[in-house]
């Protein structure tokens, strides 16, 4: 702390930026201005003062779905849009260094189109806008962007990512490959470039360690390590079982099921953990059920399928047959309302995450426990 002070406040102040006069005499530093470094200093040891309560919490008036006197199922808790919504807490020293050198640039969404949650509650949001990844730690309300990958290279459009063991694998549809980091942005590596023509989502089979890459230039699912060694590729361009038409986003659930947004055949595909065509759902239309632009999807711990549409402006929720039980949201910029949703994650804890594109923010829902779709 002392060599805070020495190398970053004492040769400001000495250099007259606190006590210079406006001629050549010496700085003017009167015994105040000493005497209250000791006093600063204790308070910036005293630390950040008590832990901050939880970010999302329960609103005192709840916005639910379905709508009374319906029984409520999934209840808004708030939205992400900037670094300054973490609301932390800076501690004493912080603020002083803001006043003396000015705040620091705050991080926006500026077009948010995949998100995912760690296990520690970090939750990383590519975002194809501001060519970065966003990391949120909603526990400790941190915040950090990285998207270097090395001194000349820079990620130019991420739009997917997954979290497996300590890495971070981000789907880079210009680049046309995947980047490998550490959780804490430092770039490892990357695979795929001889392969992928537009890569549009990814997912992992965790247990495995099995990468899965929905490829909307080939239409096809390219299967991988989590080395990065091509290990098989599924599908072809058609309308058949098995077959895609411009996949974008990709979910493998707690069974180890595949779940494929096959966007332009209007339809979601599920595959087994042997990777075999098991069923499919959904069609071209404009009835409850029916998709128009089909993108994130995501399952819930009950088995129930989440997938977000483009055009519709909503959340549709499936049982594990493929029915429709409901829909989440409409067109618009309040809560609950959407502009062009893309990704979507469902945490462990029942909270789900939606990329609100166009509102550039992330929404986060719960799950109501006693009465799940």
């Amino acid at each position: 702390m002392m060599e805070y002070w020495n190398h970053r406040i004492m040769p400001r102040w000495q250099a007259g930026i606190l006590g210079h006069k406006s001629d050549d005499r010496p700085p003017i530093v009167s015994l105040f201005h000493y005497s209250i470094i000791p006093l600063l200093l204790i308070l910036a040891g005293a630390g950040c003062g008590p832990q901050q309560a939880d970010l999302l919490k329960s609103p005192q008036t709840p916005l639910v779905w379905p709508e009374p006197p319906e029984q409520p199922r999934i209840m808004y808790l708030g939205a992400v849009s900037t670094e300054s919504d973490m609301e932390k807490r800076g501690s004493f020293l912080e603020g002083v260094g803001a006043m003396l050198f000015g705040a620091k640039p705050v991080g926006i969404l500026v077009s948010p189109y995949a998100v995912a949650v760690d296990p520690t509650g970090i939750m990383y949001v590519a975002d194809t806008g501001g060519a970065v990844v966003h990391a949120f730690d909603l526990r400790t309300r941190d915040y950090r962007q990285f998207c270097a990958l090395d001194q000349e290279t820079k990620l130019l459009k991420p739009v997917g990512l997954i979290t497996l063991a300590e890495r971070l694998y981000v789907v880079d549809s210009s680049l046309r490959q995947v980047c490998v980091f550490k959780r804490n942005g430092d770039f490892l590596f990357a695979f795929g470039q001889d392969r992928l023509t537009r890569p549009a989502g990814i997912a992992c089979r965790t247990a495995e360690g099995t990468i899965y890459v929905a490829d909307a230039g080939s239409h096809m699912i390219h299967v991988f390590n989590h080395e990065g060694k091509l290990l098989k590729e599924m599908g072809m361009r058609g309308t058949d079982p098995g077959e895609f038409n411009f996949p974008t986003h990709l979910w493998v659930d707690a069974a180890g099921q595949l779940y494929v947004s096959d966007t332009l055949n209007y339809r979601i595909q599920v595959f087994g953990p042997d990777d075999r065509f098991v069923r499919m759902f959904g069609q071209q239309g404009d009835r409850p059920g029916n998709f128009a632009h089909p993108c994130g999807i995501a399952t819930d711990q009950a088995g129930n399928v989440y997938v977000t549409d483009r055009q519709f402006e909503n959340v549709q929720i499936f049982d594990t047959q493929g029915r429709i039980l409901m829909a989440l949201g409409q067109e618009g910029n309040g809560p609950g309302e959407f502009w062009l949703p893309a990704g979507i994650f469902i945490d462990g804890r029942g909270r789900i995450y939606v990329a609100d594109s166009f509102n550039k923010r992330i929404q986060i829902f719960e799950l109501l426990k006693e009465a799940e779709p």
